[in-house]
C-alpha cells in the first residue's frame, strides 16, 4: 500500500483525506482509508444482493457503503472538536493559573499536556514536542489549528502570538477569552436545544427515500 499512499498523498484529495483523518484522530494512512472505503462498498453490495437477490437493492447497499466511512469520519471529527471546545475554558483556566505561578508559555502548555483530559492532552503534547524539536511555536500552533479547525482556538492562538510579539499580561487576556468562550458554549447549547426538533425532522425526511426503496 505504500506506493498507493505516496501517490494519493501528492494529490489534493489525498491531502484532504489526511487532514480529515488527523482531525478525527484515526490512525489510518490515506491508502488504508481508501481500501476500507472500497471494502465498505463491496460489503454493502454483497449484503444487498445476497439478502434480497436484487441488483437494485445491491446498488443501494453499495451506495450506503460508499457513504458509511465518510459519515463515520465526519462524526468522529465533530465529536472530537466538540470535546476539545467544551474543555477549552477549563484548559485556559489551567493555563492562566500556571502563568500566574511563574511558568513560561511552554511550561504552562507542558502542565496542560500532563493534567488535561483527551483530546486536549494529546494536542498540547504534540505542540510541546514540536517546539522541543525546533519548530517555531507559531508554526506548531498553526499545525494544531489545522488539525482542530476551531474558531475558539484560533482566538486563543492569535492572542498568544500577539503577546509574544508585543508583550502584555497573557494571563489576563486568556482569562477574558475563557469567559467569552464559556458564554459562546452556553449560547450554542441553547441554540442546539431550540433547533433539535427541526434537525430530527430533517433526519427523518432524509431517511424516508432510502426506507421506501428498501421496502419496495
Amino acid at each position: 500500500l505504500e506506493p498507493l499512499n505516496n501517490y494519493m498523498a501528492e494529490r489534493r484529495f489525498g491531502q484532504n483525506i489526511r487532514r480529515k483523518l488527523a482531525r478525527a484522530d484515526i490512525k489510518l494512512t490515506i491508502a488504508e482509508y481508501a481500501v476500507a472505503r472500497v471494502a465498505s462498498i463491496a460489503a454493502g453490495f454483497a449484503i444487498g444482493f445476497l439478502g434480497w437477490n436484487s441488483i437494485a437493492i445491491a446498488l443501494i447497499g453499495a451506495a450506503i457503503g460508499f457513504f458509511i466511512p465518510v459519515i463515520y469520519v465526519g462524526r468522529a471529527v465533530n465529536k472530537r472538536l466538540i470535546a476539545f471546545e467544551t474543555q477549552l475554558p477549563d484548559t485556559l483556566g489551567l493555563w492562566v493559573n500556571a502563568l500566574r505561578s511563574g511558568y513560561s508559555v511552554l511550561q504552562a502548555m507542558e502542565a496542560i499536556a500532563q493534567d488535561a483530559p483527551q483530546p486536549t492532552q494529546s494536542e498540547f503534547q504534540r505542540v510541546v514536542q514540536e517546539v522541543q524539536i525546533g519548530i517555531d511555536m507559531a508554526d506548531a500552533f498553526d499545525h494544531m489549528l489545522d488539525r482542530l479547525d476551531s474558531p475558539d482556538l484560533d482566538l486563543v492562538i492569535t492572542a498568544v502570538n500577539i503577546q509574544r510579539e508585543v508583550g502584555g499580561n497573557l494571563a489576563e487576556i486568556l482569562e477574558v477569552i475563557a469567559g467569552t468562550i464559556r458564554e459562546r458554549i452556553k449560547l450554542k447549547g441553547e441554540i442546539r436545544v431550540l433547533t433539535s426538533q427541526g434537525r430530527i425532522t430533517g433526519y427523518v425526511i432524509s431517511a424516508l427515500p432510502i426506507g421506501v426503496a428498501l421496502l419496495l
